[in-house]
């Protein structure tokens, strides 16, 4: 019982930093280089205790029975909790989960950028007067691609007005319509991935339709002033283009498999610079999806994102419980203070989030503190299951549930911890950092010894 009541009590204050955190990221705004280090220092720490009191156990226990498989299920553990982790943080992330940290918001909106950039060329393939462009040119406009929002019913350009942007159906359906001395027709109905306006590219014809949304729409642009400025610095975009006018390709349709074959090639040609340029997104991005997943579904998978990074923690907290009761040696401070300090920045920069997204304080904090709680509930579980003296096949179900913990921690820390961390201050801070931390937990091992 003692065993479980000091479990409980660990694993509640390395996690008292959660609401803790909550408070002072909503009260105050804490220097971002200051969170870096925090997180740095705390990765330190835990790589420390994760290699020296974790998985050395099981080395121990290996070397003490002269068993390699104990060796064997630890691996195979630490190999199936990074792969449930991984698994479990990408079903939560693409659910609004991402919002729980800056790094993991900037990696979902490039992802979003690349998988639309990856769309719009694949419409672009299909123009024939964009496809005799050279492919690895035409890529370079990507980053310069914006993004607009129109209503039901609003008109995107009229027949007759100056042309001057390329417009990429990313959602919504728009008419094509063209109006003629007797009468008005729709011509036809655009919607996902298909493109419009791409004659404005390459001459100064006015527009030959009328263009308005039948439903609210999102389109990636790209503007004629952005393609004369790479045709300027391009000699091979700048010779295709003048070709294309002079032969006036306005109208021509891909229709012969010839045709067909080019585009494709073209298609591949793209995609394989398209891999090659870096991504970039605005302050207004990031604004845009933190409102876009508002509400209680997003605050719910926050919630269970970092319930899923607590999770292996407070597991391993009752595990190294129970080796420190049956070894007598004290429980690993600085796997504890690792954790401390781990929480602290993530639930700062977490509850801000959460703040921007129209969250109260009394439900930001009540959801911290209920973390608080589990952790302490799920050291407790940590320490139930490993029993004291395992014997016989229970000794590698041990070692293979100390490996699942372990490798689905090292997950975590590498995919979101140190990640932020970069994130939040970058540069020289978070190396020193997280040198720092581990060299810490090393004394604070040699000092308990």
């Amino acid at each position: 019982m003692k065993i479980m009541i000091a479990a409980l009590v660990w694993g509640s204050i390395s996690a008292v930093s959660l609401p803790l955190g909550a408070v002072i990221g909503l009260w105050s705004n804490p220097a971002r280089k200051l969170t870096s280090a925090l997180m740095a220092f705390g990765g330190g720490a835990l790589l420390f205790a994760l290699t020296i009191e974790l998985f050395a156990h099981s080395l121990d226990n290996s070397n003490d029975v002269d068993d390699i498989r104990i060796i064997l299920a630890t691996i195979t553990g630490a190999v199936l909790g990074g792969l449930l982790f991984e698994g479990l943080n990408q079903v939560l992330n693409n659910r609004g989960a991402f919002l729980r940290k800056p790094s993991l918001i900037k990696k979902h909106i490039l992802k979003v950028k690349r998988i639309r950039a990856k769309n719009m060329i694949r419409a672009l393939s299909k123009v024939r007067i964009l496809q005799l462009l050279p492919a690895k040119e035409v890529v370079q406009l990507i980053p310069h691609v914006k993004i607009s929002r129109f209503p039901a019913g609003a008109t995107i350009f009229s027949q007759g007005d100056i042309a001057s942007e390329l417009y990429f159906i990313v959602k919504g359906v728009v008419q094509v319509i063209r109006v003629s001395d007797s009468d008005t027709k729709i011509i036809a109905e655009l919607r996902d991935g298909d493109i419009f306006g791409e004659i404005a590219l390459i001459s100064d014809m006015p527009r030959t339709a009328t263009i308005r949304a039948l439903t609210d729409i999102t389109v990636c642009t790209i503007h004629k002033i952005e393609f004369e400025h790479l045709i300027k610095q391009s000699p091979a975009i700048r010779e295709a283009s003048s070709r294309l006018v002079k032969e006036r390709l306005q109208d021509i349709q891909i229709k012969d498999k010839s045709l067909v074959h080019e585009a494709k090639e073209w298609e591949e040609s793209a995609l394989g610079n398209l891999d090659r340029l870096s991504m970039s997104f605005t302050e207004k991005e990031l604004n845009h999806e933190i409102k876009e997943y508002a509400g209680g579904s997003a605050a719910l998978s926050i919630w269970l994102g970092i319930a899923l990074d607590g999770i292996p923690e407070s597991l391993i907290i009752g595990i190294l419980v129970v080796i420190a009761a049956t070894s007598g040696t004290s429980i690993s401070l600085a796997f504890i203070a690792g954790v401390f300090l781990a929480n602290l920045p993530e639930a700062m920069s977490s509850a801000v989030t959460m703040k921007r997204q129209g969250t109260g304080f009394g439900r930001i904090f009540w959801m911290w503190m209920s973390l608080c709680v589990m952790t302490g509930l799920g050291a407790l579980v940590g320490a139930l299951i490993f029993p004291a003296h395992p014997e016989g096949t229970m000794r590698y179900a041990i070692s293979a549930i100390e490996g699942i913990a372990g490798g689905a921690m090292l997950t975590m820390i590498a995919e979101t911890m140190l990640p932020e961390a970069f994130e939040q201050g970058g540069g020289t801070i978070v190396g020193l950092s997280t040198l720092v931390g581990f060299l810490a937990a090393l004394s604070v091992k040699i000092v308990s010894f």
